[in-house]
């Protein structure tokens, strides 16, 4: 028995036709545009870059705010400082004064010469103590004891500076002041005046003291 396949083709097309059909209804409801899946992506990818920056700025706000409070803070507390610096007394204000002139009158070679010649000038004065001043004036001398002050100031009636002393010459620690006196002697029941320009050399210990280590007189 012979079966044509001209009495199979509609069949055949009609059962192509039903399977195709299914494939196609099986296919729609799990298909998802491409483009729509990659902006939804880049959307959240944006808004989570604004919402850093956000939180960031935030924080960058509070830091700036933080440090201008410590600034404005560290400028009050030295206003404060300066305002409040303690009032000195009228005593503590003398002492420092006091002090200051004691330091430059060390630093200076003329200040010794000024003390000797200020003991000697009350030494022989009519109300001034000799003993104690001649004392005073040997302690201005390396080596000069007081005795030899006694000895050549025991006829002095008066003595005069002329002229302020001065330094001719300092090197160091060692330095040469001149200076003009005048000093009026009793010699037999008379007066005598002397007239003379007087080179101190001095030299300075280690705290800056000066004292007399030789002098030459030059009469006038």
């Amino acid at each position: 028995m012979i079966i044509s396949l001209r009495n199979f083709t509609p069949a055949i097309i009609l059962i192509m036709f039903l399977f195709a059909a299914c494939d196609n209804k099986d296919e729609e409801p799990v298909f998802v545009p491409p483009d729509r899946e990659l902006s939804s992506d880049k959307e959240s990818e944006l808004q989570a870059k604004e919402e850093f920056l956000r939180l960031k700025e935030e924080e960058l706000m509070k830091r700036e705010k933080m440090l201008d409070t410590l600034s404005a803070a560290d400028t009050t507390q030295t206003q404060d400082t300066v305002v409040k610096k303690p009032t000195l007394t009228r005593k503590q204000r003398e002492n420092i004064k006091k002090e200051k002139e004691l330091n430059q009158r060390i630093s200076n070679p003329t200040s010794a010469i000024n003390d000797y010649l200020e003991y000697i000038k009350r030494g022989v004065s009519k109300d001034g103590n000799f003993e104690k001043n001649m004392k005073n004036a040997s302690k201005l001398w390396q080596k000069r004891s007081v005795d030899i002050f006694k000895k050549n100031y025991k006829d002095t009636k008066k003595f005069q500076v002329i002229s302020d002393p001065k330094v001719v010459k300092q090197s160091g620690n060692t330095a040469t002041v001149k200076v003009k006196v005048k000093q009026t002697d009793i010699e037999n029941s008379a007066e005598k005046e002397i007239e003379m320009e007087v080179l101190y050399n001095l030299v300075a210990d280690k705290n800056g003291n000066w004292k007399i280590k030789s002098n030459k007189v030059i009469m006038k």
